[in-house]
């Protein structure tokens, strides 16, 4: 069996900020809270989430004699840019290169670094690209919290993390360590939502969020919405922004995340730039997820509303 702790050590040295390590097994306790959160509609329009459940739930069938299931966080809280603080906002996560792209580089390295050290494995990687449970198995791995805005809270990290998985067919000891819930009675990331979308402690109705809204939604924007996303034209941290961990949270080099795209753009200028230009410049960033187009309408109509 593979020791944890020189696979951490293989993680960190590739520029992952944690890496733990949990068995391949199915999850049992996320069948009947994923099928409630289904059956109330809190997934909106992302009819995805309803294929592939067996998939989602089990990754020895998603991947086939998987034993090892290796959950590896990126923090990119790198500091804030003007377009992360200045409406129209974008969220602190899409101000940088397209995590998918830099995280699957980053897991079929690690990956090509195990096989070197201990031979021969199968494997695959998963960054949000595929229906794997991700902060579930963050949590199994030690590596954090569900905290109640349903995102993964790490003590030393905070929630401005991204996480993939490599899940393997090799037996890696599992991480001895599981964290607990530190929220406690802290309430602020419900309290502050605009929308109310968290429902219940770790419950996200989509259709009130306004991450949802301004990425996921395909209807376009109506003026009578602008207000409802309160400055924000791509994605939304406020439930981040007042959670006592990120306040603390350490502060990261973001060197591998290219985020000088960002340093001396704000949301009104990207409203400015043409189709062409805008995929030139921002084609390989999460802007492109929801396209010119919606981006746009959202800062004209703020500025629309504000000149009123």
């Amino acid at each position: 069996m593979i020791n944890v702790d020189d696979v951490k050590r293989i993680a960190l040295d590739i520029g992952f900020h944690a890496c733990g390590v949990s068995r391949a097994e199915r999850l049992d306790n996320q069948e009947a809270l994923f099928s409630q959160w289904l059956n109330h509609q809190y997934h909106a329009t992302m009819g995805y989430m309803e294929r592939n459940i067996d998939l989602r739930l089990d990754p020895t069938k998603l991947v086939p004699g998987s034993k090892s299931v290796i959950s590896l966080l990126l923090s990119y809280n790198t500091g804030d840019l003007p377009v992360n603080l200045n409406v129209p906002r974008i969220a602190r996560y899409a101000s940088r290169v397209d995590y998918h792209t830099l995280m699957k580089k980053m897991l079929w390295e690690m990956l090509e670094q195990l096989r070197r050290n201990y031979g021969n494995m199968n494997g695959r990687a998963f960054v949000d690209s595929a229906p794997v449970m991700e902060r579930e198995w963050a949590v199994r791995a030690g590596l954090g919290w569900i905290g109640k805005n349903s995102n993964l809270i790490n003590r030393g990290l905070g929630s401005y993390v991204l996480i993939g998985e490599l899940i393997v067919d090799v037996e890696i000891e599992p991480s001895n360590y599981q964290e607990r819930n530190r929220c406690g009675s802290c309430s602020r990331c419900m309290d502050a939502c605009p929308g109310k979308a968290i429902v219940a402690p770790g419950v996200v109705d989509a259709q009130k969020c306004i991450s949802y809204i301004t990425i996921e939604r395909k209807e376009s924007l109506c003026e009578s919405e602008i207000d409802s996303l309160n400055g924000w034209c791509f994605g939304c941290d406020i439930c981040q922004e007042v959670c006592p961990w990120n306040s603390k949270a350490e502060v990261v080099d973001g060197a591998n995340q290219e985020i000088d795209i960002f340093r001396d753009i704000s949301g009104i200028s990207l409203a400015n730039l043409g189709k062409d230009e805008f995929a030139f410049q921002f084609g390989s960033t999460p802007l492109a997820r929801a396209g010119y187009e919606k981006i746009k309408r959202a800062i004209e109509l703020m500025e629309s509303k504000n000149k009123k």
